[in-house]
């Protein structure tokens, strides 16, 4: 009987623990889909030899920076190891990088260190890290 009443306790706190399924985090360019530094999508990003650094990397998106100007790249599934990217190169068959062009990624501490991996681009929006999103609502003023 002790065993009984002890299962159905088990039971009971294990089932206490059960959550709903929760929506999925949304991934890549959507988990910015209401930002406002997120700006209009560009085909093309223009280098005059290779880019001047990269933030923001996670594992779908990164920001490369270019002189005074920022861009938010998407790439095709997962990149492994942009999350813990210490380097990025990029792999044009021009001085343009467009969608379906690749960056290649390279990571020796906390990635899988199977060596740099080459990630093709789905998407390139412009991104002004200077944006803010408006708290609240908007002031309306009224005439005097």
């Amino acid at each position: 009987m002790k065993r009984i009443i002890l299962a159905a306790a088990a039971a009971l706190a294990l089932g206490g623990c059960a959550t709903e399924a929760a929506e999925p985090r949304a991934k890549g360019l959507a988990q910015y889909a209401d930002d406002p530094r997120l700006g209009e999508e560009t085909k093309r990003i223009c280098f005059a030899s290779n880019i001047d650094g990269f933030s923001l990397n996670e594992r779908s998106t990164v920001v490369l920076s270019e002189g005074r100007d920022d861009y938010m790249v998407e790439v095709v599934g997962s990149c492994f190891d942009l999350d813990h990217a210490e380097t990025i190169a990029l792999d044009s068959p021009t001085a343009c990088l467009t969608p379906g062009d690749a960056i290649i990624v390279a990571s020796t501490m906390g990635g899988g260190g199977i060596g740099p991996q080459r990630c093709l681009i789905r998407e390139i929006r412009k991104w002004d890290p200077k944006a803010e999103k408006v708290e609240g609502e908007a002031k309306v003023e009224t005439p005097a």
